[in-house]
């Protein structure tokens, strides 16, 4: 998946994002995914390797098209770290 999103730093401290239509339809399915997999969480108060498996697509899927990047550390990508915005200065480089 290539990320089609503009993100574009306000000086007011705002941000805006432009996407495709297909990608904001994605992150809402993620979305539900996410809620379904809290559900049954709260409800059998365990987790099943479906609903990780949706939790980590949506990891995936918001980092890419949102454009967050992975934080390096000490110049080499830091694969288990958090994400940061894209211009943060540890952020990876494309």
């Amino acid at each position: 998946m290539r990320n089609e999103t503009t993100v574009t730093y306000m000086k007011n401290g705002t941000v805006k994002l432009i996407m495709p239509k297909d990608n904001y339809i994605k992150l809402l399915q993620g979305n539900n995914d996410l809620k379904s997999a809290v559900s049954m969480m709260n409800e059998c108060h365990t987790i099943y390797l479906e609903d990780l498996g949706k939790l980590e697509a949506l990891d995936f899927r918001m980092a890419d098209i949102l454009g967050f990047k992975r934080k390096t550390q000490q110049g080499n990508q830091y694969y288990y770290g958090d994400y940061v915005l894209s211009n943060h200065p540890r952020a990876e480089k494309d």
